[in-house]
């Protein structure tokens, strides 16, 4: 009984209507895709527009739902070579990522101290993967 419960509680779990991930920035030729879900939005767009003024192809896709994900999760994350998911803790949303999405094997950024991003060393960061 208890397996039937949590099997139909899964059921009525995925059944629950999410939108699509929205990208922004540079979505259709990106050299590098940002995701972050959370609190962490405003942090990570701002290092997303001060890559592209300063240049460079950058998108970012933020979640605001993660159970379920968004029925797009999967063509999102893998349309890009390079994708970081930037976290504030020890990167359990990207291990989450990779074990929905086949194949998925993002960079990872994870910051646990208490305080928000700092753009400067998102851009940072983000600019050292885009020129690996």
């Amino acid at each position: 009984n208890h397996d039937k419960m949590c099997r139909l509680r899964a059921e009525k779990v995925a059944r629950i209507p999410v939108p699509d991930v929205t990208v922004h920035g540079d979505k259709d030729d990106a050299d590098l895709l940002i995701v972050g879900f959370g609190g962490t939005y405003g942090h990570l767009y701002s290092a997303m527009e001060e890559m592209r003024k300063a240049g460079m192809k950058v998108a970012l896709a933020h979640f605001s739902y993660i159970n379920p994900l968004p029925k797009n999760t999967a063509d999102v994350l893998t349309k890009y070579n390079k994708v970081v998911v930037a976290e504030q803790n020890l990167g359990q949303f990207a291990g989450y990522l990779r074990m929905k999405v086949d194949g998925f094997t993002p960079y990872q950024f994870n910051q646990v101290k208490g305080q928000p991003f700092v753009v400067e060393e998102l851009v940072k960061e983000f600019t050292n993967i885009i020129k690996s």
